[in-house]
């Protein structure tokens, strides 16, 4: 398995506060079978905004003070969408490792009216955003099948492997359930802030199993993330929800006439 998004390199963010607390959770992920990690720091200006190289730093001396048998850690940054934000991921490169994936987020209460004018502009430069805990945001709680729209303007979507637990509350975990019932959702991730003991994460992986198929499960959380290490374009659509056909009824002159 692959993951994501999680708030693991430690001070730099609000996530992990300590080295060894860091540590001790990617060992826990080794060992339910989670292969690759990427350390996604909050990028937001005005309250995590730092430079490139501060990252890179920090970056280094976490993977130098790691042990061996923890997963594969690769960089990125999880990116507040606002005006102007397109300039700051270019400049900084604050993509998902070597790739033009960038992991974007926006404000809780709703994705405000100008979201998809501030991601245009990445779209535009050959940038694939992923929306990251799609669940969470309330116009998608309001109405899931906005996530289908965010589809089909290129907007890939990531769920929270908590929120299928009720982590955030029953409604978030209901958005999130048809989001993956649907095939709305890309990629299943932890969005791991080093409070919990991570087992919401392999709870998600059996749940998708169970409920849904082994197939989806191995699309969400190790086909599709595989995929961004490669640079290579995760489909937007990758299943058919086949509605039952409406029978229609045939008039009485259509009877006569033996017409379908």
């Amino acid at each position: 398995m692959i993951d994501i998004h999680s708030h693991i390199l430690p001070n730099i963010d609000d996530g992990s506060q300590d080295l060894r607390s860091s540590i001790d959770q990617l060992r826990r992920m080794a060992r339910g079978g989670v292969r690759r990690v990427y350390l996604t720091s909050h990028y937001f200006r005005g309250h995590y905004h730092y430079s490139r190289a501060d990252y890179d730093s920090k970056f280094e001396d976490f993977i130098n003070a790691c042990p061996t048998d923890v997963p594969e850690l690769l960089p990125g940054f999880e990116v507040f969408i606002q005006p102007g934000i397109v300039d700051d991921v270019i400049e900084s490169n604050l993509c998902l490792g070597d790739s033009r994936y960038v992991l974007i987020e926006s404000d809780l209460n709703g994705l405000p009216v100008d979201f998809y004018h501030n991601v245009y502009p990445l779209l535009h430069k050959g940038y694939r955003p992923i929306l990251a805990h799609a669940e969470r945001y309330v116009s998608i709680m309001k109405r899931p099948s906005e996530a289908r729209k965010l589809a089909a303007l290129n907007i890939y979507l990531q769920v929270n492997a908590g929120s299928m637990q009720g982590l955030y509350g029953e409604k978030v975990k209901e958005t999130a359930i048809r989001l993956i019932d649907e095939g709305w959702a890309h990629i299943v991730a932890s969005d791991d802030h080093v409070r919990t003991d991570y087992d919401s994460f392999f709870q998600a992986w059996n749940w998708i199993r169970e409920h849904v198929d082994e197939t989806t499960a191995n699309l969400l959380m190790r086909e599709h993330p595989a995929m961004i290490a490669e640079n290579q374009k995760i489909p937007y659509t990758y299943v058919e929800v086949k509605r039952p056909r409406q029978r229609k009824h045939r008039t009485r002159l259509q009877k006569i006439l033996g017409l379908k």
